[in-house]
């Protein structure tokens, strides 16, 4: 699934790639994955792209905007006119390995200058959704997701707080938007790995020095996810059908060795795949 770099990255590229375009025309292939009425916002000029969480916010300069949620397998890509890109998201997907459009590409935009943004989702989970602007702090706002990596309120007192309040594996509280936005997966295990506990500690456990560790691990792996493009593991591509090089510098999420040499294990805790080291994590 795409967290925060991957996604952070996809709005940098709507706002190179897409800012000033029009939308011409949006086709619908699967009317579940868009929600709202498409004539809102055709003709509807591009005019900025935000990022809360996970979830992506194209802003149009007629007071509507479209949210987007990749999930699990969705991807963003924007072909320019007279261009077949072929969406390469992973090795695990093979299916994406083909010119755009095609069987898994379920909502088109079709842009002015002639180009197209393609939303492309193997397993259907995601979604795009359009809203009026003004409301999106009524649907995005800081009372449906925590404080964000990197944030003024991130801060140790911050994490202290939610910690010491439940005897959660620490690795489910990370991953809980309610507690701290953008983090998923990938990024939960190498931060962890970095900051040398194991994903299966109670939350309330971790010392003062530990959340310490914990608050800068998670701050060092998302600056090398934004700065490796984010990782491509399962379908993940920007917005111009390119893979992320995360993955080519992960600690231990999907790797079979640690940085030291170290076997890494994997285990499931609350149905993700978990990866660690029994040597350097306590």
């Amino acid at each position: 699934m795409p967290e925060l770099p991957e996604v952070e990255t996809i709005r940098l590229g709507v706002i190179e790639k897409l800012k000033g375009k029009k939308i011409k025309a949006v086709e619908i292939r699967v009317p579940k994955l868009f929600i709202g009425a498409k004539n809102d916002i055709i003709g509807a000029k591009i005019q900025n792209a935000k990022r809360v969480a996970k979830i992506l916010e194209i802003v149009l300069d007629n007071g509507y905007s479209i949210l987007i949620h990749l999930k699990l397998t969705g991807q963003l890509v924007h072909v320019p006119k007279g261009e077949k890109i072929v969406a390469s998201g992973g090795h695990f997907q093979r299916v994406y390995d083909q010119p755009l459009p095609h069987a898994h590409t379920h909502i088109i935009y079709e842009l002015t200058d002639g180009s197209h943004l393609f939303f492309n989702d193997l397993r259907k989970f995601g979604w795009n959704r359009v809203v009026k602007t003004s409301e999106m702090e009524k649907i995005l706002g800081p009372d449906k997701f925590g404080p964000e990596p990197g944030s003024e309120k991130f801060t140790v007192e911050y994490l202290k707080d939610i910690f010491f309040k439940t005897a959660k594996p620490i690795k489910l509280v990370l991953m809980d938007q309610q507690k701290i936005a953008g983090l998923g997966n990938i990024y939960t295990n190498d931060a962890l790995y970095w900051a040398g506990i194991l994903p299966t500690r109670s939350a309330k456990s971790l010392s003062l020095q530990e959340i310490n560790k914990l608050k800068s691990a998670i701050e060092k792996v998302i600056k090398l996810g934004l700065k490796s493009g984010g990782s491509s593991e399962n379908t993940y591509v920007n917005i111009e059908g390119k893979r992320g090089k995360y993955m080519e510098v992960a600690a231990v999420y999907s790797q079979k060795k640690d940085p030291k040499g170290h076997e890494v294990k994997k285990m499931q805790i609350g149905g993700r795949g978990t990866f660690f080291c029994h040597i350097c994590q306590k």
